[in-house]
């Protein structure tokens, strides 16, 4: 099977609105642009994967089967207009000793051993510094989605405004 690039995404801030720790399927609101966003990527023969620290389960606040169902949601809702995130993954963690917490690449390295990602020519989009940071890490733009929060971390390689924005961007130069 042929390596294809991987656009990966963080969740909160990024696909859907930044809540703080989401535990209800209920609080779940995709972004503007998200649906056109993925449709583009999906369209341009990008593998999306969500990337997503979810401290929330080592803090106590809801479990994974609680992560799955708010997961669950949003895949609902994608569906609903007619697109599909193709692979998702999460830190529980929230202290420094993992290699999964962003911006440590072992979420991205785990999606690695389990498909075919050409990581030259993918992406990473989020609205922190350590999405950014993570994606600059494994030599692939890191692109920043601005949410409401003061931004604190590396200059990415891109600042869009949307999604698509960055979307758009990342199929024109064939990353």
């Amino acid at each position: 099977m042929n390596a294809v690039p991987a656009v990966f995404l963080d969740r909160d801030g990024t696909i859907i609105e930044d809540k703080g720790f989401l535990g209800d399927p209920a609080g779940v609101e995709i972004l503007p642009t998200v649906p056109e966003a993925l449709k583009l990527l999906a369209d341009s023969g990008y593998a999306t994967v969500v990337v997503s620290n979810q401290s929330g389960i080592a803090r106590g606040y809801f479990d994974h089967a609680t992560v799955e169902r708010v997961n669950a949601e949003i895949v609902r809702r994608l569906a609903d207009e007619g697109v599909a995130i193709d692979a998702w993954y999460w830190c529980a963690h929230y202290d420094d000793g993992c290699d999964c917490r962003k911006p440590e690449p072992g979420l991205v390295r785990r999606a690695m051993s389990e498909r075919p990602i050409d990581l030259a020519r993918s992406a990473m989009i989020g609205d922190r510094g350590s999405d950014v940071e993570l994606g600059q890490r494994l030599g692939m733009p890191g692109i920043l989605v601005s949410g409401p929060l003061e931004y604190l971390g590396p200059e990415p390689d891109l600042r869009a405004r949307t999604l698509l924005e960055a979307a758009q961007w990342i199929v024109r130069r064939g990353h």
